[in-house]
Parts: C-alpha cells; structure tokens; sequence
C-alpha cells in the first residue's frame, strides 16, 4: 500500500526501482491469519472444529468475547473512545480493528462479527441498532440468530437446558422479553443450567437483565441496519524496501505511547477518549483494557533510504498497514555556506497539500532531527500532521549548497498484540507468506477529489458527504499512476438515504438528527477506460430487501457500504475513470485504490526475540527472494515473554 499521488491524476512522486518484500506475513500454524478475513475465520472455526452453520455463529461469536478470561488469546475488550479516526469517525473497518486495535465498544464488534460471518460463508449477517446498543444476527436454518460478543451472551427458546434448543433473533426478544427474563433465579442469579456461560455477567451480577430486556422490547427505537454495516477496504499490504525495518513489539514501545484520537469539530481539534472516574477510565493510561493486564502495542518502520540526496526536491513515501502514532526524521547535514537552505515536508493527501516539518537555512553541519508539525497538543499527548493516518510522503527541497546523507526515518504506529506470531514454551511452528509483487497505492481522503456534476459538498459540523441537487449527481474520479500500467483498482463508498433525517454519526457510529433531507433515488457504481465511456456498471442501489425469514421489517436505517474490486484490466492501461452516480442518496465513506505491478520481489530477514527466565533469546530466519512461503521450527525453553517481532528488508 504505496501513497505515490501527487495530484488529482495522482501521478508517481517517485518510482521505487529496487526489489521489495511485498507483505511478509508470519504466524503460527493454525494462529488465525488477520490481513485475511477469509483466512481468519476459516481459522477460529477450525480450531473450534466446528462445521455446522450453528457451530460456526457460536465459534465466531466465542473468540470475539471482550473479557479475557473466557477465551484465549483474548483477541477483542471493551474500551470507549479509542478506536476513532478522522475524518471519517469511528472504525468500522474489520482489518483496521483486527490488526492496528483490538478494542472498542458494541458498535465496533457488532459490525466486525457481521464481517466476519461473512468471510465464513454464513448468510445473511446484519446488525441492529438498539438505541444504547448495537448487536449482530447471523442467518442459518431459515431463521436469524442473535450473539453479543460485547456483553457476551445469548439466548435460546425455550425452558430448561440450553443445550440443543436455537438461538432466538432480536425480533424474537422484541416480542417476548421473558426470553432472556425467565433464565433468571433472582435478579442476580441465573437458573442453574439453562444458559450458556458467558451469559451477560455483568448485567447479571448488576442486577440489570430487566434493563437489557428493555432495549429490545422497546421496539420504537429499534432499527435494522439491512444492508452491510462494516466498512471494507483497507488492507494489509505493504512493502520492505532494502534498508527498511518493520518491529513489531507485543508491549507499547513506551509506556506513554499509543495512538490518541482527536476529533475536529470544523473549528478546532480535542481528544476524543472521555475520561470516566465510575469505570476507572483514564486517557493516560492509554487503552488499556479495564477489567484485566490486556494492552495495545507499538510498531516502527525504520527506513534509510540511499544517500546522499543531490536532487533539489526529492519525494519519499512511507506507507503503513497499521494507524500511525507520530514520526521522525533524522539526517547528517552540511550547508557550507550562508546560501544553504534546507526544508521538510510531509503529505498525508497524496502531495495535494504539504505541512511544513522543518527548515535550515544558512550554515550548519552535524545532525539534523526534524518532526511533522504538530497540529495540537493536549493534556494527554499531541496530533501531528501524519497522526491517525496510514501512510504519508516526505519531500525534501534543498538548495544546491546542501549535503544531506544519513538519512533515517521513523514511523511509529500501534497494533493489536494478539496478532502477532507468539513464541510459547516447547516447539513452534511457524508459516511465512509473501504477496505476489503487486503495488497497492491507496488514495487518502478521495471525497473532496472529485469532479462534481449536480452533486454538492456537504460539510454539516464536519461530517461530510456528497448530496445531489438534481436527479443526476454524479461524482467522477480520473486514476492514474503517470506511465505506470494499471492492473486493478478498488472503489468503495457509503450510500445514505436520509429521507427521514437520520444520518450516522461519525462521533458515535450511532444516529444523529440532520437537517439535510435526501429524495428517493437510483444509485450506482460504473467505471470506464474512457472519459466518453461507455462505463460499465458494478454496483446499483436496490432498495428492495430480501426478507429471507419472510419477516417485513420498517424501521431501517438505508445505509449501504460497498466495495468493489477490479482486477485483470486489460494490458498497457495508464488509467480509468470511476463514476458514483445518485438520484437520490448522499454519498460518504469513498475509498479509492489502484493495483500494478510492482519491481521484483527481495530477500528478507525475521528476528523474533523473546526472553526465557529473564534472558534474551531470538531466533534469525533468512527468507531468498525467490521464496513466497517458508515453514520452520522454533524451540523455547519455559517463562516465556515475547519481545519483538522483525521484518528486515534485504537488498
């Protein structure tokens, strides 16, 4: 995932001619692959050897448990506040919350257990909106089931033993909230047997059951989601250039290093994460999980590119699979004369705007360490202007008079630990994987890039969409990658029916009131290796819903989110052109990337480091460039802590 974009053409900055590693992933046989949402839960099902639809919906919904001590590794807890980005809002993108978190709340695992049923082959996932909470059904045996990773239960029909009876539906407990109600002994006790444990602890050692019952039974604030909730598009891909490093630790780095979201009100910036005293929440304790030792970690690319720089002005992407913390730029630099100027740079929007990190001007010589600006700094931390992103560029303008060489950049970013390849005590088995030497450039923020035609811009206190004023709003998109052949391209968007005025919320991943109002309407997906066309069609708007229980449901909330993905264009293809079209719902959420071929594949090297009883060990894996995958054998004594995990790039 290369950010290489200069302008709305989105031309190469500059081409990286050396051989790559091209996503190097490691993990243990049978560790549940999270770049790969297919992989991931083919993985949790068949370590839960569970085959039969029932069995899946129940292993998935297991393995998503948010308090650790039901289920190993503990993959997924409940934290508020953390897992937010702008300018979109809260993470609803299964890899991103897979792989760079780990944590958040209802409205983060109710869409990334619908995702993940729907890599497993399980029809018909969907997801509720309660008013307070947001929950997920799965469709098997011709009726809809409902399980709460989040508050970690669910419900059968019927009394006494739980075992062999069905799961019952949100609709079911809307009609009859005795379901959940007549499992119960006494307000804080459960019937013996008849529930499969987790079954909601905390509500129930609270006494809150009724209090549960009541959202679902209060139907009127009910509303289903019938289309995909979950936000797809983003994906692990990345590249080691020679020179460059991936660490990856199973702790923060630091003990006061994570990635802190802001939100941006259209005015001025603040932390998002609210502190809470009632629930022990504190921002700078970071997130952390509240009801056990669970943490974030930290990564860092390193990254010495080939020195010395003589061109005047010289662009150098850092892309990243994982949400960027902060960076660093450090090099050695002689001026010589008062004539000398140096600057530094940063893009976050493909080289469309530039923030300025650093200058020198006259003479200096010896060590030069220069930030990305910093946008606003808080009681808990700072925003700089590469936070909260997923890759940036680094341009280096310099006069004549200038040496720079040394030249070492730092991204730090945070991860989810438990997606790491552990070493554990005894003999481990270990499976390496490259991608093929394919380039993925995404395009950062598309939305404000488009060409408008009857189509308005739409900022309503910084939650902006694209609305059309007529019946024929189209927004068009001309990709290319200067002389670069395309071989593929992915396009995703949001479509929003905003008849009644019920927008989602970017701040709560709920509903928010809005004063924009939207007119039913056709909508659709199309692209073209022409301006002219013809545009072939992808995706079309259809409001009419298959209701596979039979059961009409009218409190919806119209959201599509779509992805496409085109691949094998024909050969010799410098661009396309991609129209979103709408007579009638807004558009949000658009997401744009394009696919070529990329230089040969390179060597690398893997160091996993962990310590034995208090002493350092690690072992050292040299993958040829010619190896795609790789199977080896690590052997550990006991009082194992992982350290570190390190992808080298190889010349």
């Amino acid at each position: 995932m290369t950010s290489r974009f200069l302008s709305l053409l989105l031309m190469i900055g500059a081409a990286i001619a050396s051989a790559q590693v091209y996503s190097p992933n490691l993990l243990r046989t049978g560790q549940p692959d999270s770049s790969n949402l297919k992989r991931f839960a083919d993985s949790i099902c068949a370590a839960a050897n569970a085959h039969t639809p029932r069995e899946k919906a129940e292993a998935i919904w297991r393995f998503f448990l948010t308090d650790g001590r039901f289920v190993a590794p503990g993959y997924w807890y409940h934290i508020a506040g953390w897992s937010y980005e702008e300018p979109f809002g809260e993470v609803l993108d299964p890899i991103k919350l897979l792989n760079s978190y780990g944590f958040g709340l209802c409205y983060h695992i109710a869409p990334l257990l619908e995702a993940v049923y729907d890599a497993a082959g399980l029809e018909g996932a969907r997801c509720w909106f309660l008013t307070g909470h947001t929950v997920t059904e799965v469709f098997y045996d011709g009726h809809y089931h409902y399980f709460d990773s989040d508050m970690m239960g669910y419900n059968v029909a019927g009394d006494g033993s739980y075992r062999g009876k069905p799961v019952v539906s949100v609709r079911d407990l809307e009609q009859n909230p005795d379901i959940i109600l007549g499992k119960l002994q006494a307000p804080n006790k459960v019937k013996p047997g008849v529930v499969d444990e987790p079954w909601y602890p905390a509500d129930v050692r609270a006494s809150a059951m009724t209090d549960l019952a009541n959202l679902f039974s209060s139907t009127g604030d009910n509303f289903l989601y019938p289309f995909t909730r979950y936000a797809s598009g983003h994906r692990m891909d990345f590249t080691l250039r020679p020179g460059e490093t991936l660490t990856r630790f199973f702790e923060p780095e630091e003990a006061s290093l994570y990635y802190l979201p802001y939100r941006f009100d259209g005015k001025g910036w603040e932390e998002f994460p609210q502190e809470i005293s009632e629930y022990h929440l504190r921002t700078s304790d970071g997130p952390r999980s509240q009801k056990d030792k669970r943490l974030w970690a930290t990564g860092r690319f390193d990254y010495r590119p080939p020195t010395p720089i003589t061109q005047p002005v010289t662009v150098i992407s850092m892309p990243s699979p994982y949400v960027i913390i902060d960076a660093k730029f450090k090099m050695n630099v002689t001026t010589g004369t008062s004539n000398g100027d140096i600057a530094i740079e940063t893009s976050t929007d493909n080289g469309g705007t530039w923030e300025l990190a650093g200058e020198l001007r006259g003479i200096h010589q010896g060590q030069w360490s220069v930030e990305p600006k910093v946008i606003v700094t808080s009681p808990h931390g700072r925003r700089t202007a590469v936070s909260g992103t997923y890759g940036y560029q680094i341009k280096i303008t310099k006069s004549s008079a200038v040496s720079l060489d040394s030249l070492h950049i730092t991204t730090r970013v945070q991860l989810n630990p438990r997606s790491l390849p552990f070493v554990e005590p005894g003999k481990n088995r270990f499976v390496y994987r490259a991608e093929l030497p394919i380039q993925r450039d995404e395009i950062a923020n598309p939305i404000f890039k488009a060409k408008l035609s009857d189509m308005d811009l739409i900022d309503e206190n910084a939650q902006v969409f694209l609305r059309p004023h007529s019946h024929n709003g189209e927004a068009l998109y001309t990709l290319a990658l200067g002389t670069s052949d395309l071989t593929g391209f992915d396009v995703g968007a949001r479509f929003l029916d905003l008849r009644d005025g019920l927008a989602p919320d970017k701040l709560t991943a709920e509903t928010r009131r809005s004063e924009i109002r939207t007119m039913p309407g056709a909508a659709s997906i199309s692209w073209s290796l022409s301006a002219e066309g013809p545009y072939r069609e992808i995706w079309r708007y259809d409001p009419q819903i298959n209701w596979r229980d039979g059961d009409v449901i009218t409190r919806l909330l119209r959201w599509p989110d779509v992805l496409k993905h085109v691949q094998n264009l024909p050969p010799q293809t410098k661009q396309v052109f991609v129209k979103l079209q709408s007579a009638g719902p807004a558009i949000d959420n658009v997401r744009l990337a394009l696919y070529s071929q990329g230089p040969s594949p390179g060597g690398l090297q893997i160091t996993q480091i962990w310590n034995e009883r208090g002493r350092r060990r690690q072992h050292i894996e040299r993958i040829a460039a010619s190896a795609a995958s790789r199977q080896f054998t690590v052997f550990a004594g006991s009082s194992v802590k992982n350290v570190a995990v390190i992808f080298s790039g190889q010349p």
